[in-house]
């Protein structure tokens, strides 16, 4: 069986895009496919998914002094 090297092109917005990041950030590769350094190279090709910048939580404050816990 020969195997051929063709290229293909593809048209993403910028949400589907991220959405190719994020999962293949999140999903697991199998192992014969991580042997050929795959994902690194698609990563390469796409980025890496953008944070958003949010605000981070505020930490809840709780009375813990009825424990001998003094903030």
């Amino acid at each position: 069986m020969k195997k051929h090297n063709s290229k293909h092109t593809f048209t993403f917005n910028d949400e589907e895009l991220q959405c190719l990041r994020v999962c293949l950030q999140n999903a697991p590769a199998p192992y014969d496919i991580t042997q050929k350094k795959l994902v690194s190279e698609i990563e390469d090709k796409i980025g890496l998914p953008i944070k958003p910048k949010v605000e981070p939580l505020r930490l809840p404050k709780y009375d813990l002094t009825q424990y001998g816990i003094f903030d």
